[in-house]
């Protein structure tokens, strides 16, 4: 079978490999879509988080079941299946807390398993208990189906600043992840306000039809944020770009008591972002992080795109066939495109 496999920076191609070994406590998955992630890219430049000489990437999966091993009673040959990146332990601290993205023993599809940027790939038993598989919504495409592990977590953070009907929520970047946020924020009854750098992201934000779409660049948005909300700021900033005067902005744009969400991280090399600490103290800022997300929220974002509340059809601009994996990854690294998935078995 084909896959793309990854051997270090830079280092990506399709092969022709194995076809996987079928587990007994286990399935394989006929790979419809896997979608391109920040993290695939920022692999695909600087590498694994372990040591490993090669590995078959992509954690945002959609599929059809092609076998099932012979344990395996609760799945059968042909059932559809959307499948996300994390694998808990079930047993450390965090998740005896049912914090299972915070898990201590943590790993992830495409770094410590195989992924889904091939034609065919293993589901091992640690998945299918301990990870996190649904069943595909009837009438779901492959592609809008593996558009539910991103729209994940955006779901868990804003549940988890809680964001209220009536506020007004500023989305600092224009990427696949702020594109989800502005279309949750809408599905909460929120008002959005959009920023972006590039023109092309910009205006598929647009079209998800916030209240005001900014260019980073051309606007005043502390002045343009305080003049939509009466002098205020705005009830809540994610920040969805590995920004630091992203970062620093949020800060600014917030009212007094206003929350501010650190979704896109910072670079390993250069973590540190300079943030007015006094606006946090005297304006009493909530100012919180935003990682993965409880397994519920997987099935929750597969509902909520089948109902067309989270539309994947504005959000996903572009499918690469398997071949043509490397120009996929210089699309989404460009901002060219916004949501770019590959279909391996197109």
């Amino acid at each position: 079978m084909k896959a793309a496999v990854f051997r270090g920076p830079s280092q990506l191609a399709v092969e022709e490999i194995p076809y996987p070994r079928l587990p007994a406590d286990g399935l394989i998955l006929k790979v419809e879509a896997c979608g391109v992630c920040g993290s695939d890219l920022r692999t695909f430049q600087h590498g694994l988080r372990i040591r490993r000489d090669s590995q078959v990437l992509g954690h945002e999966i959609a599929g059809v079941v092609a076998e099932v091993g012979g344990a395996v009673t609760d799945y059968e040959v042909g059932e559809r299946l959307a499948v996300a990146a994390d694998v808990h332990c079930g047993n450390c601290f965090y998740c005896r807390l049912a914090l299972y993205n915070l898990c201590e023993n943590w790993q992830v599809i495409g770094t410590h398993y195989p992924g889904g940027f091939a034609e065919y790939m293993p589901l091992e038993e640690a998945i299918l208990r301990r990870g996190i598989v649904h069943r595909t919504p009837s009438g779901l495409s492959g592609p809008a189906a593996a558009l539910a592990e991103p729209a994940s977590s955006v779901l868990a953070s804003q549940h988890n600043v809680g964001v209220e009907a009536g506020e007004t929520v500023v989305i600092l970047g224009a990427g696949p992840i702020g594109c989800l946020h502005v279309e949750v924020a809408r599905a909460r009854g929120a008002k959005t306000v959009v920023v972006e750098l590039l023109a092309e992201r910009l205006a598929v934000a647009e079209g998800l039809g916030p209240e005001r779409a900014l260019r980073a660049d051309n606007s005043d948005v502390v002045a343009e944020v305080r003049g939509f909300t009466g002098g205020r700021g705005a009830d809540v900033v994610i920040v969805a770009a590995p920004s630091k005067a992203a970062q620093a902005q949020a800060i600014e744009l917030v009212r007094k008591r206003g929350r501010v969400v650190f979704f896109g991280g910072l670079p390993a090399a250069d973590p540190l972002a300079p943030l007015n600490s006094n606006l946090i103290h005297y304006n009493e800022l909530t100012v919180m992080g935003a990682f993965s997300y409880h397994p519920r929220f997987h099935e929750l974002a597969l509902d909520l795109i089948a109902r067309g509340k989270i539309r994947a059809d504005k959000i996903i601009t572009a499918l690469f066939p398997l071949g043509q994996i490397v120009e996929a990854f210089e699309a989404a690294r460009s901002g060219s495109q916004v949501k770019v998935m590959i279909t391996p078995n197109s």
